[in-house]
């Protein structure tokens, strides 16, 4: 054997990334930025995102019916991703999620059936909050940004904090993720310029993956984005279901 012939690959763990669905599916380039993040992140797609592919169908009757929530995913985009995963073998998928159940997750290394359990968990928390809040339920075909901002926030909590990626609304306004989270009473804490907050050195290594996974070009068109972690404490009465996992929730953010 040469010394040409011989190859070494070194596994790190990567930045575990949840993709708003408002990025994956409200914009054209949507499918090529998930797939190019996987390069540099272990990405997930929420369980909204696969809701709007499988309710697909029925988006060309939403101009009839404008009282429905939710708006359109960009059509390029959504086809695109509907022939990615009617040509992509189960087995085959980079991305990962938390589906129904476990035979219908994509977990990979990240964990077994308690990933799902917890996710279930915290969701139907934050949709008891919500309710509480006295958000009224819709029908929604299409992209509805409160339900895939929960759906994002569950995960991320799911993940141990995992880095939430979404847009930066333009005109200062806080990303959605955080909107949602005010709404239901929880504060997300700006972290933005903070030099001695370990997510200040996080801000740069992010920049740096996407800029090393060839992805600055693809991501100009798309704007400014945001980087949103939460995490669900444990309380006093930790392991307790009944109690509300977001009680002692943290939530920090910065602009990518």
């Amino acid at each position: 054997m040469g010394a040409s012939d011989l190859r070494v690959t070194v596994d790190s763990a990567k930045l575990r990334c949840v993709l708003d669905p408002a990025l994956a599916l409200g914009h054209a380039l949507g499918p090529r930025l998930a797939l190019g993040l996987t390069r540099v992140f272990e990405t997930w797609l929420t369980r909204s995102f696969w809701q709007v592919l499988d309710s697909s169908e029925l988006l060309p009757h939403r101009a009839a019916e404008p009282g429905q929530a939710g708006q359109a995913p960009d059509a390029s985009a959504l086809g695109e991703w509907i022939a990615l995963r009617e040509a992509t073998d189960a087995g085959s998928w980079l991305l990962r999620w938390v589906g129904d159940c476990l035979a219908e997750s994509q977990l990979r290394s990240a964990g077994d059936e308690s990933v799902v359990e917890r996710f279930e968990w915290l969701a139907q928390a934050l949709q008891e909050r919500d309710e509480a809040a006295g958000r009224s339920e819709a029908w929604c075909v299409g992209l509805d940004p409160l339900a895939g901002a929960l759906d994002a926030l569950a995960l991320s909590a799911t993940l141990e904090g995992a880095l939430i990626l979404c847009p930066l609304p333009v005109g200062g306004a806080a990303p959605g993720p955080v909107q949602a989270l005010a709404r239901l009473g929880l504060a997300a804490e700006s972290v933005d310029g903070d030099a001695a907050s370990l997510f200040a050195a996080e801000r740069v290594l992010v920049r740096e993956a996407l800029a090393g996974a060839g992805l600055a070009a693809l991501l100009q068109p798309l704007g400014r984005l945001a980087a949103v972690h939460v995490l669900a404490l444990p309380g006093e009465a930790a392991g307790d279901e009944s109690a509300d996992p977001w009680l002692h929730a943290r939530a920090w953010w910065y602009p990518v």
